[in-house]
């Protein structure tokens, strides 16, 4: 279209342009307004851009929006700094420590399970955000052997977090997808709660590092939330190349990234997967037999979340079917060439992993939905193919403590209600910063 070239039928329905434009070639031109872009398909193109030739690219003007508003953390930032970055927040996120998380994620959801008690329907999209917001908020702020709330500032947190995040989440995605500077800078009613919410949540990442540090300064004033939350992690983690640790404000930029991300992207599947289970009956109730044959009525605990493969897969699929890196940025810093097909520095280069999860070379019947596709699925076909949590140096550190979190939240659901859809509803996508669902509508049916 004139003025806006493909931006119009990008924003309009996104994943069916994806799924257009996937098999017209390894790299199709495309324009987003006056600029020049193209859209990457297959599984080798991308590779090439994600892995071998990925010094020769940064994130692209998406990523240069999302660093203005939550800073330069491993999210948004490249090269060195990139690097560094990762390796602080390695540790994080590895197994030991995400087990520890386990236990935080276990109570946030028995905590929402027991509030549905006295409501017999919710919209699933925005209990399961909150879910994500107030677990990932404590595993932030708290120990694992804490009490929620501790001396009270994590509670405070999981406030600031519950009423500006979603602010944030709304505005970022429109942003990121279609910049608009004088828009975005025009003091109407949105873009002041979305200041205002920003402005919050930078503060609330402040206090905590400061009460943090200063609990640090005697050991007399020591308490158990000095134990191995993921905040304390990062601050005690040591660059074990360069050495020295994250100042305070990388730290601040790391806890908006992990509060941005985590967030959607765990809320994002979870919402999707109790939908599908509402539509599945048989389904549901497969998974609600494994985990009453795994938990017994208890709470889950971390050596738990690998003796559920039935809910494992579901999630799986629901990962391919609903990817939430639906699409992800790129521009080349030089002149490069991708599958051949030279590519200009500058260009605005897009990566469709939608179009590869719905790919049929891969995956028959592509948009049936089916966990079984993952009991044994042949590895050289789908090699590739399957990129949710992105590949590369750029991938999601925090692969695993999502998956904890998902696997937590429904078994913990499954093991207390059964979920349905509300009459007349109808779900539908919503593709921004990720692949979520919009309103999702469901009836609860407590478990006897």
């Amino acid at each position: 279209m004139p003025l806006l070239g493909h931006a119009g039928a990008l924003l309009r329905d996104p994943l069916g342009f994806l799924e257009r434009v996937y098999p017209l070639g390894d790299v199709v031109a495309l324009r987003l307004g006056p600029k020049p872009a193209c859209l990457v398909n297959g599984p080798e193109p991308l590779r090439q851009v994600l892995i071998s030739d990925a010094a020769r690219y940064d994130k692209g003007f998406q990523f240069d929006q999302l660093r203005g508003l939550i800073g330069d953390g491993v999210g948004t930032s490249g090269g060195a700094k990139h690097r560094r970055q990762r390796r602080l927040m390695r540790p994080a996120f590895d197994h030991e420590h995400v087990e520890g998380y386990v236990a935080v994620m276990a109570r946030c959801a028995a905590q929402i399970v027991a509030d549905w008690r006295q409501a017999p329907r919710i919209d699933a999209g925005r209990e399961m955000r909150r879910l994500a917001m107030t677990a990932i908020t404590r595993a932030m702020f708290e120990a694992a052997d804490d009490e929620p709330g501790g001396d009270g500032s994590g509670s405070a947190a999981v406030d600031e977090v519950l009423a500006s995040l979603p602010i944030l989440l709304g505005g970022v995605g429109r942003r990121a997808l279609l910049p608009l500077a004088v828009l975005n800078k025009a003091p109407t009613p949105g873009n002041l709660r979305f200041d205002r919410a920003c402005a919050g949540l930078h503060a609330m990442a402040d206090r905590m590092i400061a009460d943090h540090r200063s609990r640090q300064v005697s050991a007399a004033h020591r308490t158990a939330s000095d134990g191995p939350s993921l905040l304390s992690t990062l601050l005690a983690a040591v660059d074990d190349e360069e050495g020295g640790g994250m100042t305070d404000a990388q730290a601040h930029d790391e806890i908006m990234t992990v509060l941005l991300a985590g967030t959607e992207t765990s809320a994002g599947t979870l919402a999707w997967t109790l939908h599908v289970l509402s539509r599945d009956l048989d389904l549901q109730r497969a998974v609600q037999r494994e985990t009453a044959a795994v938990l017994a009525g208890r709470t889950p605990t971390a050596a738990d979340l690998s003796t559920l493969p039935l809910t494992r897969r579901v999630v799986s699929e629901v990962l391919r079917y609903y990817p939430p890196s639906w699409i992800l940025g790129r521009r080349p810093i030089q002149d490069v060439q991708i599958a051949g097909v030279p590519v200009p520095a500058g260009t605005q280069v897009l990566l469709n992993f939608y179009g590869l999860h719905h790919d049929p070379a891969a995956y028959p019947e592509p948009d049936r939905f089916d966990p079984d596709r993952w009991l044994d699925p042949d590895p050289e076909a789908i090699r590739g193919h399957y990129l949710p949590f992105g590949l590369g140096p750029h991938a999601c550190v925090g692969e695993g403590f999502a998956w904890s979190l998902i696997l937590t939240t429904v078994s913990t659901i499954a093991s207390h209600y059964t979920v349905k859809p509300a009459p007349g509803s109808v779900v539908k996508p919503v593709a921004r910063t990720t692949l979520h669902p919009g309103v999702v509508p469901l009836v609860l049916e407590p478990l006897t």
